[in-house]
C-alpha cells in the first residue's frame, strides 16, 4: 500500500485504513458455542506451521515420483490438460471439521466456479511448460480475497509425448458478510450496516450495499467489481455513494498488466466527487469547507514482457483533474480558500518490476501463505499542464515510487520504500509529499518475530483538503485519531509478535503482540499552536487471524497506554479493528 495514503485524501475512491469488524466468521463461531458444536481434541495443534496441502486431483501411484517443473522445462515439455479442483471452506473429510455447523456453512456457501479460476491462469493447454509461470499462477489466484490458498503442480507426465498435465487446487473462504459492523479507534466509533459479497455466485465478483456512519459523515453506497469481464482480462469497477454532505460517482475499466510477461495494458478512470472536508488539530475540528473533485484518465501501457527476470513497462495517458472550493454554510470557514484549479495534460510513465517473490508464513498473516516481494521496484510518471491547452495555470505534475526488500540472513528481512508526488508551479513545489518507510522482520523462532518500522514524511504547500495527520489511525495507537498535525512527521514502531498454535473452533489462528510507538510532527498547524513534540505509547494486543473469511484477515484488539498526558482524554485506549496484516 502506498505510503501516501497516510495523508488524509481529499475525496473520492480511497478506502479507509481501518475496516469494520466483520461478522461472518464470528457468527459461525457463536453458533458453534451456543448450540454445542463440540471443540475437537487436538484442534489446531501445530497446524499453523503446516502449509495447505490439498489432496491430489490425480492420485500418484505408490512410490511414484514426478519430475519437477524446472526439470520438465529443461526437457522442453508441453502442457497437456489443466485440471482444476475447488475445495470448500471446511474440509468434511477431516473429522475435526465434519460436524453440523461446518456442514451447514459449506451448504450456504457457493463454491468458486472452475471458469472463474481458469480465467486467471496465465498458462494454456498445448503451450510450453515454464516453471515460473506455475508459481505466478499461484500468486495471482492467492491474491483474490475469496481464495485462502492455491497450489499449482504437476499432475502426471508422459515421457513418450513429453506432455505434462497440470492440476490447480484452490480453497475457498467465506465471502458473504451481512450484518452490523462496529469498530473503535482513538476514541471514535464507526458503524455500518452492510451486505457485501466478494465472490458473487462463484464468479469472483464483488457486490456491496453499505450504510456507514463515522466521525466525518454518513454514507449509503453500492459498489460492483468484476476482475474478469465476460471471462476476459478486462476488469470493471463502479461505485456510487450518497453522502450526507455530497455524493461520489466512480468508474474504472481496464485491461491491466495482469502478469509479469503481459505486453500491453489499456484503461480509463472517471471520478466525480463532492463533499465537505473537515480539518483537525489535537483531534478537534478546526474548520470545514466544500470540495468538488472531477478526475478523468485515459491510459495505455506497453512492454517487451519479462526479460532476464525483469519487466520494463511504459505508460502514456491523457488526464483531466479539477478541484473547486467553497464555504459550507453552518461550518467554520478557513481564513482563506485556495484558488480553484483545472489541469488538462498528457503524461508519461515507466515501471520496473522484478520476478522476485518468496512464499513465507507468519510474517503479516497468521497461518496463511504470503507472497513476499524481495526485489527492486521502481515507477515514475511526469505530466505537463499548460494554460495554452486549457489548464487554469502551468504546472509540472510528477509521481515516483521505489521499494527494495531483501532477506539478508535466514529469517531476517528488511524492506525499504519511498513515495513522491506533487506539482511544480512557477518554480515552487505545491501539494508535494515525500514519504519514506523502513521495515525489519526478525523471526526469532517458530513462534516469535520481532518487527520494527520507521516512517518519515515531508510535505510542501499541501492543497487545503489534505492534511498530514498523526494519531491512532496512522499508528500512534495510544492517542486519539487526527491528534497531531504539521508539515512533516516521524513514526517509530517496535513490536514483538507471538504466533500461537491455538486454532479455536478451527476458525481463528491466535496471536499476540507487545508494542511501543513513538511519533511527532513538525511545522505549522492550523491553530498556530506548536506541535506537542514526541509522543509515545506502549501496549499489548490480541490478534485473530481469520482463516475462513475473505472479508478481513487479522482482527486486532489492542490495549495501549499513552506515556504523555492527553488533555480531556484517558491515557488508556482500547482499539478494536480489522486490518489486512498483523
Amino acid at each position: 500500500m502506498s505510503l501516501l495514503k497516510r495523508i488524509a485524501p481529499s475525496a473520492g475512491f480511497a478506502s479507509a485504513r481501518v475496516d469494520s469488524l466483520r461478522a461472518a466468521g464470528l457468527a459461525i463461531a457463536a453458533v458453534a458455542v451456543l448450540f454445542g458444536a463440540p471443540p475437537v481434541e487436538g484442534a489446531g495443534v501445530r497446524e499453523r506451521d503446516e502449509p495447505w496441502n490439498p489432496p491430489r486431483i490425480v492420485p500418484l501411484a505408490e512410490g511414484e515420483a514426478l519430475p519437477t517443473p524446472e526439470e520438465l522445462e529443461r526437457r522442453g515439455a508441453r502442457i497437456g490438460q489443466i485440471l482444476i479442483g475447488i475445495h470448500d471452506v471446511f474440509d468434511l473429510n477431516d473429522p475435526r471439521e465434519n460436524n453440523w455447523v461446518y456442514r451447514v456453512a459449506n451448504v450456504l456457501h457457493i463454491e468458486t466456479r472452475q471458469a472463474t479460476i481458469r480465467n486467471q491462469l496465465i498458462i494454456a493447454e498445448g503451450t510450453p511448460l515454464i516453471a515460473r509461470e506455475l508459481e505466478e499462477c499461484e500468486r495471482i489466484i492467492r491474491g483474490r480475497r475469496y481464495i485462502f490458498d492455491a497450489v499449482v503442480r504437476i499432475a502426471r507426465y508422459d515421457p513418450e509425448t513429453n506432455v505434462a498435465d497440470i492440476e490447480v487446487s484452490t480453497r475457498d473462504v467465506w465471502t458473504l458478510n451481512p450484518g452490523i459492523n462496529y469498530s473503535q479507534t482513538g476514541g471514535t466509533h464507526k458503524t455500518s450496516f452492510s451486505i457485501e459479497e466478494y465472490n458473487l455466485l462463484g464468479f469472483g465478483q464483488k457486490l456491496q450495499f453499505d450504510y456507514k456512519s463515522d466521525v466525518d459523515r454518513t454514507t449509503s453506497e453500492v459498489e460492483w467489481r468484476n476482475p474478469h469481464l465476460l471471462g476476459s482480462r478486462w476488469s470493471v469497477a463502479t461505485k456510487y455513494s450518497d453522502l450526507s454532505d455530497g455524493e461520489t460517482k466512480f468508474l474504472d475499466i481496464e485491461r491491466p498488466f495482469y502478469a509479469l510477461d503481459t505486453r500491453w495494458a489499456l484503461g480509463g478512470t472517471g471520478l466525480d466527487d463532492e463533499r465537505v472536508q473537515t480539518r483537525y488539530d489535537l483531534g478537534e475540528e478546526i474548520d470545514a469547507f466544500r470540495v468538488g473533485s472531477r478526475f478523468f484518465d485515459l491510459r495505455y501501457g506497453w512492454s517487451e514482457g519479462l526479460r532476464d527476470g525483469r519487466a520494463l513497462r511504459w505508460r502514456a495517458g491523457l488526464r483531466y483533474d479539477e478541484k473547486s472550493y467553497a464555504p459550507e454554510p453552518g461550518e467554520t470557514p478557513p481564513s482563506t480558500l485556495p484558488e480553484d484549479y483545472e489541469f488538462v495534460y498528457p503524461w508519461l510513465g515507466v515501471e520496473w518490476v522484478e520476478d522476485a517473490y518468496d512464499k513465507v508464513r507468519d510474517r503479516e498473516q497468521i497461518g496463511r501463505t504470503e507472497d513476499a516481494y524481495r526485489g527492486l521496484y521502481l515507477s515514475a510518471s511526469l505530466g505537463y499542464a499548460s494554460e495554452a491547452a486549457g489548464s487554469s495555470r502551468d504546472a509540472l505534475l510528477f509521481a515516483a515510487r521505489a521499494s527494495r526488500a531483501k532477506e539478508y540472513l535466514p529469517g531476517r528481512e528488511w524492506v525499504l520504500s519511498a513515495d513522491l508526488s506533487g506539482r511544480l508551479e512557477s518554480g515552487d513545489l505545491v501539494d508535494t509529499i515525500l514519504a519514506a518507510e523502513a521495515r525489519h522482520y526478525w523471526r526469532i523462532d517458530r513462534h516469535q518475530t520481532f518487527f520494527a518500522k520507521a516512517i518519515g514524511t515531508i510535505t510542501e504547500q499541501l492543497d487545503p483538503d489534505r492534511q498530514l495527520l498523526l494519531g491512532a489511525e496512522e499508528g500512534l495507537r495510544g492517542y486519539p485519531i487526527r491528534y497531531q498535525t504539521g508539515t512533516s512527521s516521524a513514526l517509530v514502531t517496535l513490536e514483538h509478535r507471538y504466533f500461537t498454535d491455538w486454532y479455536p473452533f478451527r476458525l481463528f489462528h491466535v496471536g499476540a503482540a507487545a508494542f511501543f510507538d513513538a511519533g511527532r510532527t513538525w511545522g505549522e498547524t492550523l491553530t498556530g499552536v506548536p506541535p506537542r513534540g514526541w509522543l509515545a505509547d506502549v501496549g499489548i494486543g490480541l490478534r485473530l487471524g481469520n482463516s475462513r473469511s475473505g472479508l478481513s484477515n487479522v482482527v486486532h484488539v489492542d490495549l495501549s497506554y499513552a506515556l504523555s498526558a492527553v488533555p480531556g482524554d484517558s491515557r488508556y485506549q482500547i482499539t478494536i479493528e480489522t486490518r489486512r496484516g498483523f
